[in-house]
């Protein structure tokens, strides 16, 4: 029940960074304050405060969690989320630097590489945020399994494999990719990129 439901809320979340991408031309920052607010963080040059943090869903009309009320982490690459210099077509292609490994190794070749992911830190939460009522969250104990840690350490690398469990150690994340091919699809076919 709870895993659907977080799979459904990261489906959405892939729609609305599509939608938000047609609209604007470019991929929202992610949501850096401390406590979050649901608003992506920009310097005054209006590039991101960081390439990490947690999905505006303010921004975007989403549900702010998971089913277990943690906050969705967000990675844009930053060529798809620069707001003053749109991208093109040209750039898309092999443009980013996020990796994704799979439970049969690399789930993306170089020059479809992601141009965001959104993870939910799954059923332990281990590395994720928790929402509490009144605004308030608190950081969640970091992970054990390798694989979680992997996902939790701020890097361009991310693992999205089926639950597994070593020893004490689970992997429990769940995760959706945004291809930067679907995303020029849909702008070249809703007439936002040549």
């Amino acid at each position: 029940q709870h895993y659907q439901q977080t799979e459904q809320r990261l489906q959405m979340a892939q729609q609305a960074l599509l939608g938000h991408a047609i609209i604007h031309h470019y991929l929202p920052c992610p949501d850096t304050d401390n406590p979050p607010d649901g608003w992506e963080n920009l310097r005054a040059d209006q590039s991101c405060v960081d390439e990490e943090g947690l999905l505006p869903w303010m921004q975007l009309g989403l549900v702010a969690t998971d089913a277990w009320g943690r906050y969705f982490r967000y990675r844009a690459d930053r060529t798809f989320s620069q707001h003053t210099q749109w991208f093109s077509v040209i750039d898309a292609e092999g443009a980013s630097n996020i990796q994704v490994v799979g439970d049969s190794g690399a789930a993306t070749s170089n020059p479809s590489r992601p141009a965001a992911i959104v993870l939910s830190h799954g059923e332990n939460g281990l590395g994720g945020i928790q929402s509490v009522s009144g605004g308030v969250s608190h950081t969640m104990a970091a992970p054990v399994h390798a694989d979680e840690q992997e996902n939790a350490d701020g890097d361009l690398f991310f693992v999205d494999k089926a639950r597994q469990q070593s020893g004490d150690a689970v992997f429990d994340d769940r995760l959706v990719m945004l291809s930067p091919k679907v995303l020029i699809q849909q702008m070249v076919q809703a007439q936002r990129l040549p």
